[in-house]
């Protein structure tokens, strides 16, 4: 059975906090063998050596990372290891190294509202995939111009498109991330279900 280490927050963050999510994520990817931690920061790379894949729903928006932790990010994707990121995981404001990891950088976004996502470029991921819609934040990003990504979907916002989810290469590894994901509602929708499935089978060389 493939293992996936869940990291994110439960307490003390003012949004996106794990609760809730936690199952619904369990539900989703049910099959894998799951361990979820809070205590991301002081990881090191021979904590997460031994897990296929990391699914990150880390909210860091206002504290900082622990640099030891970074360096075992890059050094586990980097080594062939998968990072699969979710809408909040992208926020790493005091570590350009992650998100360069990830592929881009978060700017801000408007108020929520009901968002289209369609396809962009052909990808395994979202080969069966149709175009659906949820109530979420468009969250907006400045590409990171060294990283090569291949962009898979894109949400409509006041008539145009903008990315929403996207895959690279990093080393001998693999990062996904997916911008929809900011409550529990979003993990009900079947549309993205599919696609947060396949995200992770693409990462951990399933698809």
């Amino acid at each position: 059975m493939k293992k996936i280490l869940l990291i994110g927050n439960y307490i003390d963050i003012e949004w996106h906090p794990l609760t809730g999510v936690d199952n619904e994520i369990r539900r989703i990817l049910d099959g894998y063998d799951i361990t979820i931690t809070e205590e991301y920061p002081s990881l090191k790379l021979e904590d997460v050596q031994g897990y296929d894949l990391i699914v990150n729903y880390a909210d860091t928006l206002n504290s900082k990372a622990n640099p030891d932790f970074t360096g075992a990010l890059l050094g586990y994707v980097s080594g062939g290891g998968s990072l699969l990121t979710l809408h909040n995981g992208i926020i790493a404001y005091s570590f350009p190294e992650l998100e360069q990891l990830i592929g881009a950088k978060f700017t801000g976004h408007p108020p929520q509202e009901v968002l289209e996502y369609v396809k962009a470029e052909a990808h395994p991921i979202t080969e069966t995939l149709e175009p659906f819609s949820i109530d979420e934040e468009p969250y907006m990003f400045e590409p990171d111009n060294l990283a090569k990504v291949t962009m898979i979907m894109e949400f409509i916002y006041n008539g145009e498109k903008y990315p929403a989810a996207w895959v690279r290469t990093f080393g001998r590894g693999r990062a996904c991330y997916l911008q929809p994901g900011h409550n529990q509602a979003t993990f009900t929708n079947e549309r993205f279900c599919n696609l947060l499935r396949r995200a992770a089978l693409w990462c951990t060389s399933e698809l």
